[in-house]
């Protein structure tokens, strides 16, 4: 196995400890792992952190609870056919033909010593940052097949990450005064997002109470009056670059500057121009 190592900005150094391929750890669970004894920090995966360089690394695996014997769960049951105690031999041989033995009896068990191993592999250092967690937006690595199953390193080599459309898509949806989020919309590439925005000041137009049969009634009520406004942006569905960490720069500008175009649509719409950017009453005087 090989051990790697990536040493993080701010002075830490994080270690990928794979599972030891051990008898002792083939059904457990990695219960912790230390450098140089003392206790790291989980991080996502297999990777953990230290607060600096390490020359010993180990994990270590708490076994299940061993069963010594089994015991009666009430002494005043106890005869000779239902002893007060049995071996654990006694008790898987009798159990097969009487079903009493489950009722009667309980397992008596041990916590058994942790089972550590250290890792005497060399270490490889990575240069970069730590690969992306399962809340992070993930990487498709541009490399041969068998190379992108290693998850410690595929993060350092060309690649994408995937979802930005989507994800845009997300945050545009959660926004105010958007009423619809559609992705290569009527054969248009790209986020479609249309909204509806209020006027400046505030415009309302007369609305009739509908009564029975459709018939509109006297009574009615003033509704605001809105624009409907629609952009359609080019976001692309992926982020591209040569790293991970590049990428994940990227992949922030572009998020915070596609937000920031939609924010710029929800302005509130000019009362005099009726929200279409031009004003038609009187321009016909200028137009002669």
């Amino acid at each position: 196995m090989t051990v790697y190592a990536l040493k993080h900005p701010d002075g830490r150094w994080l270690y990928h400890l794979p599972k030891p391929d051990a008898d002792d750890f083939r059904h457990e669970s990695v219960a912790g792992a230390f450098a140089d004894g003392q206790p790291m920090e989980k991080l996502h995966s297999d990777w953990w952190a230290a607060a600096g360089e390490a020359a010993e690394l180990k994990v270590a695996t708490k076994p299940r609870q061993k069963t010594t014997d089994y015991r009666l769960t009430d002494a005043d049951t106890e005869s000779v056919k239902y002893p007060a105690t049995l071996t654990v031999a006694e008790w898987n041989e009798r159990r097969e033909y009487d079903d009493n033995m489950w009722q009667l009896y309980k397992a008596v068990r041990e916590d058994l010593p942790p089972v550590e191993y250290v890792y005497d592999e060399p270490v490889m250092v990575l240069e970069g940052r730590q690969p992306p967690g399962p809340d992070e937006p993930q990487w498709v690595a541009r490399l041969p097949h068998a190379l992108t199953e290693r998850p410690e390193y595929k993060h350092l080599f060309p690649g994408h990450i995937p979802g930005f459309a989507e994800h845009l898509m997300d945050v545009f949806k959660a926004m105010p005064r958007v009423q619809h989020v559609f992705h290569n919309y009527q054969g248009r590439v790209g986020v479609y997002v249309a909204l509806n925005i209020p006027f400046d000041p505030p415009q309302t137009v007369w609305q009739a109470n509908i009564g029975r049969g459709g018939k509109k009634l006297k009574s009615g009520r003033n509704v605001p009056q809105t624009v409907y406004r629609t952009v359609n942006l080019p976001i692309p569905d992926n982020v591209a670059a040569v790293t991970y960490e590049q990428a994940l720069t990227v992949w922030e500008e572009q998020a915070a500057f596609w937000t920031s175009v939609v924010e710029s649509t929800q302005v509130a719409a000019c009362g005099a121009c009726g929200g279409t950017g031009h004003v038609t009453h009187g321009s016909e005087e200028y137009a002669r």
